[in-house]
């Protein structure tokens, strides 16, 4: 079933709530992807949230280009905004 959406931003909540998101953390630091793909943040806020095809599709485009790749996709249910980027280990 189709699923059609008046308005762009009703679209956009949704997708912001999806259970199978991931955002990539620097294992090495703690840090997340800024969601413009190029800088680093310790804020989910400015965060990058994407699925794991689209981390995949990241991580294959830098090391194409000959980039390091030192992030890892984390569960976004792993990491809440009462709960800093700061605190979570290397488990997560």
């Amino acid at each position: 079933m189709i699923t059609s959406y008046s308005e762009s931003r009703n679209r956009a909540f949704e997708n912001l709530h999806v259970k199978n998101k991931v955002r990539l953390r620097n294992h090495a630091t703690g840090e997340l992807l800024h969601m413009g793909g190029e800088t680093l943040t310790r804020s989910i806020d400015y965060a990058w949230i994407g699925s794991r095809h689209q981390a995949e599709q990241l991580r294959k485009r830098a090391v194409a280009q000959g980039n390091d790749w030192p992030f890892t996709a984390i569960n976004r249910s792993l990491i809440e905004n009462d709960y800093p980027v700061e605190k979570t280990g290397p488990e997560a």
